[in-house]
């Protein structure tokens, strides 16, 4: 589970973060290429989610994160 306290300051200021614990597989990119890229070896959230289909693509990176680096407040 993501930690609020590690959010990485690269991602862009809103609800979807990737924390320090990130392995930068790629896998958030994959599935939502639109919501994250990577930034310094690790992945980030560029774009926060706008529309429904935005924000079930993050949920679907944040259940798919193998090291729960992906949070949402």
């Amino acid at each position: 589970m993501a930690n609020l306290s590690k959010r990485r300051n690269e991602n862009a200021a809103g609800s979807v973060y990737v924390d320090s614990t990130c392995i930068d597989c790629g896998t958030c990119r994959w599935l939502a290429p639109g919501i994250f890229d990577e930034s310094g070896g690790y992945s980030r959230v560029w774009h926060q989610p706008e529309d429904a289909a935005d924000l079930k693509r993050s949920m679907m990176a944040l259940v798919s994160c193998p090291t729960g680096s992906i949070g949402s407040m």
